[in-house]
């Protein structure tokens, strides 16, 4: 009973130091959002509509972006007092401009590269001499071209435009973009596109970081430790009630926007937050250092970046109710464990059993990154690895090496006939066919959208159009059955090639492609074979 009351009592003392505040109390903030109104700022505007940021005494501003808007330099300037950044901020910092990292919302980046489907563009040295859009800080690109051995000053790049389809038409190419929205406007557009990922060469940086000026932070620190919670807060309600915040977007915010298309990025995104796995705006110093590490080596840094001091620390409370607050929150928890000690045995033991799903989350997050998410099979970085050691192995033992490549045919069709989830469901069917007609030693690879490519070693010319026929039997012969009883086959055209005398990986890959394109030009549903 004693023990009940001092409970009681020190609850009451929590609640009597949290603070309250009204209208007149609310500490004004404004925040430069880098992109138009999107579930990309979702924990934002959560953190508007459930009165997170008012409950942290902040009366928040969002200030709508786009592809003119350079949000470092509105941030620096005054403004705004805190904006959404690239990784491309540690190029900021290294010019002696005074930005701070808050918060890493985005564990894993969306930023990709996207061309016209074009059979001279296979690669990133392909963009050579031609023309790109690309936003304010894309230095995750430009790390990704100095990677694939391409000098930036080579191509001609252009501010972005904001629309994904300029790149169809005129001069332009390519463009930056986002896996998050940009793939389903161009997908529901039917059009066709390559898609470009720095992940695939190793690449994966921060994306979407919240950050503030050293002033700021140092005038204003509990400001932006309230900040920062409300928010983390305001992600965690998004992404438990993603219906919710859509609907709130398109009354609120941007009321043009497509239900289905906020639906697609929803799912991304929570994807790229890493909510099992990782605290939401979580950011490690040895990671922002290998970032940092990556742009010298692209020459992407005017000046060493002292990776500490561009991290936001949070200052020791001042306000003594703080420190109170603190105080009987501590002598809160201190109580309950001494009367929780009787379970500690059992709370060691969950420990455990956590500590081993993070190991083999871990664990799953590195097959991850070499293989295809939607069909199981390796992307196109996993595939380029395998094709490196087969070409190694055939060069020692002097066997040869054939490859195929195959795409879809008349894919986009089905998207638009039957919807995007068909489509996935194709694309499911047609790996696992190819699983179940190639050999052991056979490598197949998703080199991106539906076209796929099968490394078979020790097989001649004639070997691989045996196996391409048997492949493309068995794809007609697999109806795709859909949940509501549609039912559709597909069918593709396949290019094969057998390896030349010390051609590497690149080469191959571009006759095969050529191949391929061959059998579309035939009429599609057939085989070309390369000479």
């Amino acid at each position: 009973m004693r023990t009940g009351f001092l409970v009681a009592g020190l609850f009451l003392a929590i609640v009597w130091c949290r603070p309250a505040y009204a209208d007149d109390d609310l500490f004004p903030v404004s925040i430069q959002l880098k992109w138009y109104h999107q579930f990309q700022f979702a924990g934002y505007y959560a953190a508007m509509d459930k009165g997170y940021f008012r409950d942290a005494g902040l009366d928040v501003t969002l200030h709508e972006g786009g592809p003119h808007i350079h949000v470092s330099e509105r941030v620096l300037s005054g403004k705004a007092d805190f904006g959404i950044a690239t990784s491309g901020l540690l190029s900021v910092r290294s010019r002696g401009q005074p930005v701070v990292a808050v918060a890493a919302i985005f564990q894993q980046s969306p930023f990709i590269l996207i061309t016209r489907d074009d059979p001279d563009i296979h690669s990133p040295a392909d963009l050579v001499g031609k023309t790109i859009m690309v936003e304010p800080y894309s230095h995750e690109l430009f790390t990704y071209f100095h990677h694939q051995g391409v000098d930036i000053d080579d191509i001609n790049m252009i501010e972005h435009s904001g629309s994904p389809f300029d790149i169809f038409s005129g001069d332009i190419v390519g463009m930056t973009a986002y896996t998050t929205t940009d793939p389903y406007k161009l997908d529901k557009a039917g059009e066709d596109y390559r898609v470009f990922n720095p992940k695939d060469a190793g690449i994966d940086y921060y994306g979407d970081t919240l950050f503030t000026t050293e002033e700021f932070a140092h005038q204003h620190n509990d400001k932006v430790v309230a900040l920062r919670k409300a928010l983390i807060k305001g992600w965690r309600y998004a992404l438990r009630n993603q219906e919710e915040i859509i609907t709130l977007i398109r009354n609120d915010y941007n009321a043009a926007i497509e239900p289905d298309l906020l639906d697609f990025e929803a799912k991304r995104v929570a994807q790229l937050l890493i909510p099992g796995l990782m605290e939401i705006g979580h950011m490690n110093p040895a990671r922002w250092q290998k970032i940092a590490e990556g742009f010298r080596s692209a020459s992407l840094l005017q000046d060493d970046v002292d990776v500490e001091a561009f991290m936001f620390q949070a200052d020791e409370p001042k306000n003594w109710r703080w420190l109170i607050y603190t105080l009987l929150v501590t002598a809160l928890v201190t109580l309950v464990v001494t009367v929780a000690l009787i379970l500690l045995y059992n709370l060691n033991r969950k420990l455990k059993i956590e500590n081993r799903r993070r190991v083999a989350l871990e664990k799953k997050l590195t097959q991850q990154a070499v293989t295809d998410f939607g069909t199981g099979v390796l992307n196109r970085r996993g595939f380029l690895e395998v094709m490196e050691y087969e070409l190694r192995r055939a060069d020692r033992q002097g066997t040869t090496l054939s490859l195929l490549a195959f795409d879809l045919d008349h894919f986009k069709v089905i998207n638009d006939t039957y919807g995007h989830a068909a489509g996935d469901q194709a694309l499911t069917i047609v790996a696992s066919t190819c699983r179940d007609t190639v050999r052991g030693i056979d490598t197949t690879g998703r080199m991106g959208g539906e076209e796929f490519m099968i490394a078979l070693p020790d097989t001649d010319i004639e070997g691989a159009r045996t196996l391409a026929q048997r492949f493309l039997e068995k794809l007609r012969d697999t109806p795709i059955v859909l949940a509501d009883g549609r039912r559709f086959s597909v069918t593709a055209s396949i290019g094969i090639i057998c390896r030349k005398a010390d051609e590497d990986a690149e080469h191959m890959m571009k006759r095969v492609d050529l191949a391929m394109y061959q059998a579309k030009e035939q009429g599609r549903n057939c085989i070309s074979v390369a000479a």
